[in-house]
């Protein structure tokens, strides 16, 4: 309802049934020549959703659903609440067949002359646009917002989940055989993983309880022991097949929650759709880090911002992947469904994309008591996010890829927080010993290893770390042909590439994406850059077989190419109160305990900030605007050398910030030239020209900048 302007809003009110009736015409309708209006063959069920002026059809327009019955009479459902009842998927329309009976109604005609369609109790036409096999759209004489589709339900759900075949006597019967295979006594996690469209059993699917790993035997059969911390039995969803999903469409629900005893058999089964065209060999991989929502308020700009601008990054193309890098929320354990909601059923125009999630270290439940086992407490704080996500160690296929999410926070003693729950939990970074033992029995029924790529998906940054299995991780990611670490935690991007000794099957070294958070500096204000000074955002990876082809960092509600600022070295900002520059190596601000940090050879310099740039695979260069021509090379800053200091100086000046991390250097996003002249600010007919080329040489990206971004521009700059 919300796409309906006041006018239509009280059409509908009056008579809902009016564009049911016009919206589902399944065939080209037969009209007397003479202008006489005769009943309209209309037959099928149909769902129908209003579409406003120039923009895109959103099923959450849809509000009833159809049913005609081939004599110009039909008869109308309302949607409830949630629109349960009705499933869109990759473009279709599912739905129940009880929703649809003659007696859900009063039945009501429809006439026709040609192409205009009247109804007994609503002045006015409707007039056909387009004539579809599966959907339609009308015009409304009378209406503002004049839009209207409808679209074929094209299959009843009761024929997308067909029974499996009986698999035989259940495993509490005497015969301890499922389907063909026999059962061993002691193994009390069992079940059956079945292709849906023809109900065989899948042979191959890596099934685990988070613990151990086994495949499904030729008959689709798998068993295992659980272990006794066992809560959740779950699949690695194969290339081949779709992501299980949830009702609202873009949840995966590739688990089960179990509850073992150590006597009781649990037969779990898990039935999945193979994908139409086989694995998906290019598909989009979306890292989208820390949206760490703390307040309602939080998550209504994360579901007003961030998902808005994902959903038009990838507005209409399909096989787009999510995954959140940790701190979906900021100790506040009231916000979980929230945020579960916020990242459901996303749809781009032709897709529903899928939200996967891994654990960040606010998001290991602080009202769990501090036992000081810490592996007890690392369990116990987990379960919350098992409840709504399910498990925090897992693994999926896309294409030629194999998808790892890790929860490598692990927690020692708790502290007091100003959030929700009053608590954080204190931590390291890491892996246990247990959770190594689970990623090499998963690793280990990946086949051809060397022909694929793999993905690691984790919250805190492993930058070549020396404790808690961090190089037994890195080494167990060397035996792909290619590898990438995916992070979150930092609140500011960062690539890092690792040395030679840590290179992949393919001769590409491991490649760390630190991920800026969705959230930016905390959804500060109306906050739009993390603490570093780039834009608060996610990044887009574009995936071709076993390779990223390409990729590139999205600032929320920021052009795609929006990709550097340019800055004069030799200003000086907010002289007035705590006067901050980009040369001098050590500034205290006031009287705080902390410093921001400048570097000297940005004196006399164009400073420009490179926003996703890493020390291999960027160039800068300035050249004369009005012909190209390369005027020189700018050099970049080691990082850990400066801070951002024109945004350090608006937080502390402008927006009162009072504690050190609006002054973050550890990554230096900074690269400087020096003219001729020594004074940026009177050079004229200069462009900066940043290129990225990635590694492998699959793509290049050429992004510019001409103007100094200047004090009086912060605002805009750094906030909405």
């Amino acid at each position: 309802m919300q796409y309906f302007d006041n006018r239509l809003f009280a059409i509908l009110m009056k008579a809902r049934f009016l564009i049911p009736a016009i919206l589902c015409l399944a065939v080209v309708v037969s009209c007397e020549k003479e202008p006489v209006y005769n009943p309209a063959t209309i037959d099928g069920t149909w769902v129908i959703s209003a579409v406003s002026n120039g923009n895109a059809w959103n099923e959450q327009a849809v509000t009833d659903i159809l049913y005609f019955n081939g004599a110009g009479a039909y008869s109308v459902k309302k949607l409830p609440s949630g629109k349960s009842g009705v499933t869109f998927y990759n473009g279709q329309v599912y739905a129940e067949e009880s929703d649809f009976s003659v007696a859900d109604a009063k039945l009501y005609t429809a006439t026709c002359l040609g192409n205009k369609y009247r109804f007994d109790s609503i002045p006015g036409e409707f007039e056909l646009v387009t004539d579809g096999a599966d959907e339609k759209t009308f015009n409304y004489d009378g209406a503002a917002v004049k839009g209207y589709r409808f679209s074929r339900v094209k299959s009843f759900a009761a024929s997308l989940t067909p029974t499996p075949p009986d698999p035989g006597p259940g495993p509490q019967d005497d015969t301890k055989k499922l389907n063909g295979t026999e059962l061993i006594d002691g193994n009390d996690l069992v079940g059956l993983v079945y292709d849906v469209s023809t109900g065989k059993g899948i042979p191959g699917v890596t099934v685990t309880d988070g613990y151990d790993c086994v495949a499904t035997d030729a008959n689709g059969v798998y068993q295992f022991k659980s272990n006794k911390l066992t809560r959740v039995v779950y699949i690695s969803t194969p290339s081949e097949c779709k992501i299980p999903v949830a009702t609202q469409p873009s949840v995966p629900v590739f688990y089960k929650a179990v509850t073992p005893d150590g006597s009781s058999v649990l037969r779990n089964d898990f039935k999945l759709e193979p994908l139409p065209g086989g694995k998906e060999t290019n598909w989009i991989f979306l890292g989208i880090g820390d949206p760490q929502c703390a307040t309602a308020s939080n998550a209504s700009r994360y579901t007003a911002e961030t998902i808005p601008d994902i959903k038009q990054m990838t507005a209409n193309q399909k096989s787009v992947y999510a995954m959140t890098l940790g701190d979906i929320v900021f100790d506040s354990t009231n916000m979980w469904t929230t945020m579960k909601a916020s990242m459901s059923s996303v749809y781009n125009g032709a897709w529903y994309i899928p939200f996967f999630q891994c654990m960040g270290n606010h998001d290991h439940d602080s009202l769990k008591n501090d036992t000081s086992d810490d592996a007890m407490d690392d369990y116990n704080a987990t379960s919350t996010f098992v409840s709504h996500f399910g498990p925090e160690n897992y693994s999926f296929n896309r294409g030629d890829v194999h998808v790892i999410a890790m929860d490598d926070i692990i927690v020692t003693s708790k502290k007091s927080s100003s959030k929700s729950n009053g608590y954080t939990w204190s931590y390291n970074g890491g892996f246990t010993v247990k959770q190594v033992d689970w990623l090499k029995k998963d690793l280990a029924l990946v086949p051809d290893k060397d022909q694929k790529m793999v993905f690691i998906c984790c919250h805190i940054p492993f930058k070549g770390g020396t404790n808690n299995y961090v190089p037994t991780v890195l080494s167990l990611l060397q035996e792909f042909k290619e590898a990438h670490i995916m992070i979150g935690h930092t609140h500011y991007t960062q690539n890092y590439i690792y040395t030679t000794s840590r290179k992949a099957k393919g001769g590409l070294p491991l490649y760390e994406h630190i991920h800026g958070s969705a959230c930016g500096a905390w959804w500060t204000g109306t906050c739009s850059s993390t603490v570093s000074g780039e834009p608060s955002g996610y990044t887009v990876y574009y995936i071709n077989g076993a390779h990223i082809d390409d990729w590139v960092f999205k600032g929320t509600k920021r052009a795609a190419d929006f990709q550097v600022r340019v800055f004069d070295g030799n200003d000086i900002y907010h002289s007035e109160k705590y006067p901050l520059n980009w040369y001098t190596a050590s500034q205290k601000i006031g009287t705080y305990d902390f410093v921001a940090k400048g570097n000297s050879a940005l004196k006399n310099c164009f400073v420009a900030q490179v926003f996703n740039d890493d020390d291999t695979c960027w160039k800068v260069e300035l050249v004369k605007k009005s012909t190209g021509e390369k005027i020189g090379d700018f050099k970049r800053l080691a990082n850990g050398s400066c801070s951002n200091i024109a945004m350090s100086s608006h937080y502390y000046n402008v927006k009162n910030k009072t504690t050190d991390s609006y002054r973050s250097w550890t990554a230096s996003h900074y690269w400087y030239y020096k003219p001729a002249s020594g004074d940026p600010s009177s050079e004229t007919d200069w462009e900066v020209v940043v290129t990225h080329t990635l590694p492998g040489n699959t793509a290049s990206h050429v992004y510019k900048c001409s103007k100094i971004t200047v004090e009086s521009e912060f605002q805009k700059e750094f906030y909405f």
